[in-house]
């Protein structure tokens, strides 16, 4: 399960970079919540974005206003007491909360002085409340990755920057979400970076399975790491053909890695390479032909790689169209992929984890005899095909 927390700052005009951001991480990361802060826009508006969006519910809650109390005025100064009962508020509901539970958002707040640059310094009294609260609840942030400077702007004529987006976890939600990490991403489209939290149940690292491009084999290179790595030998003699086949797996994924294998990204580099090249005063026809043909042999390539992926052999019937194959693998994406398990307790599972925990108890249940039968009186009158010294010899 995934959620992304952005304070968005509104929700920008049309031709701006803030609803473009919002379709971005909606098609790229999978969000199963996402959740803005400070829209700036009405119930309406905020639910034609979330059919947009393709989201089954939207739920808000409108702005209150701040209660200030003025304990001091004169023409030079104008001393103000704001009451901020958030962290109050979220300290009792902490202190008496046992059960798993995080809080994640722009807390406008920091921690020390550590956690911004540039502006001047503030008092270490100006922490304690916000430090307090998360004492209280026994709040730890969750382990994270990226710039940890979420938010950025001029203040006294200085840039100034402040870790003010963040998640936080108390000890039994750590417990049952160890693997859990926050990413604080790419900032466009507000000056507050949205910040993506990831729920594991299991601090295995994903481990992706290998699957042999078709692609390789127009790689010269490929076939000669393939034949070092099937050639090996250890001190006993050759290598079993288990052995040979998991280390050809390794030298293909570390020389896919080394090299740029997204046809869509050369597709563009070759694209913007030969317009250069053709609007010029005096174009070269040497490097617009080798260039044309990078463009075919790249467009071949994306065309191989979708008809792979999507295992539909209606290629030798149609049109070769990769928009055809990339939308077949989407839809079996989509088909293929399990969101929610039940367990024994009628509760849903959401984490990779969890869903394995329920589908081993399941299958365990399933192949399971509560009161076997011996099988012994069946078998008295086959006649027995091994004899003792066959087993012997065996072993």
């Amino acid at each position: 399960m995934s959620i992304v927390s952005w304070n968005s700052q509104g929700l920008g005009r049309p031709q701006g970079l803030t609803i473009q951001r919002f379709r971005e991480m909606r098609q790229n990361l999978f969000l199963e919540i996402l959740f803005l802060m400070e829209t700036k826009n009405v119930w309406n508006v905020l639910v034609d974005l979330q059919v947009w969006l393709g989201y089954d519910n939207v739920f808000t809650v409108d702005p209150k206003n701040i209660k200030m109390d003025v304990k001091f005025a004169d023409k030079n100064v104008i001393d103000n007491l704001v009451q901020f009962v958030v962290w109050e508020r979220i300290s009792r509901w902490g202190c008496i909360r046992k059960e798993p539970w995080c809080i994640i958002g722009d807390f406008n707040e920091i921690l020390s002085n550590g956690e911004k640059t540039g502006g001047p310094k503030r008092a270490d009294a100006s922490f304690k409340s916000f430090s307090a609260m998360l004492q209280t609840c026994r709040m730890d942030e969750i382990s994270s990755k990226g710039d940890r400077f979420t938010w950025g702007g001029w203040r006294w004529k200085k840039w100034t920057q402040c870790c003010l987006d963040r998640s936080f976890g108390n000890e039994a939600w750590l417990s049952l979400f160890p693997g859990s990490n926050q990413t604080f991403l790419e900032k466009r489209g507000s000056d507050h970076r949205p910040v993506l939290l990831r729920f594991y149940a299991s601090k295995e690292p994903f481990k992706d399975q290998f699957r042999f491009d078709k692609r390789f084999l127009r790689q010269p290179e490929v076939l000669q790491e393939i034949e070092k790595a099937w050639g090996g030998r250890n001190k006993f003699g050759p290598d079993k053909v288990d052995i040979k086949i998991g280390k050809c797996r390794v030298v293909l994924s570390r020389w896919k890695r080394k090299r740029n294998f997204n046809a869509k990204d050369k597709i563009t580099l070759l694209q913007q390479r030969f317009e250069w090249f053709q609007s010029r005063d005096f174009p070269c026809r040497f490097m617009i032909n080798m260039i044309r043909k990078e463009l075919l042999h790249a467009y071949k390539e994306e065309d191989s790689f979708w008809k792979q992926k999507s295992r539909d052999k209606w290629l030798v019937l149609g049109d070769r169209s990769s928009k055809f194959f990339h939308g077949s693998v989407k839809t079996n994406r989509s088909r293929n992929h399990i969101s929610k398990l039940k367990d024994k307790n009628n509760q849903d599972q959401f984490s990779d984890g969890a869903k394995a925990e329920v589908a081993v108890d399941y299958f365990t249940d399933l192949f399971k005899s509560s009161n076997p039968r011996p099988y012994d009186p069946a078998f008295e009158r086959f006649p027995p095909k091994v004899t003792a010294v066959m087993n012997d010899s065996l072993i």
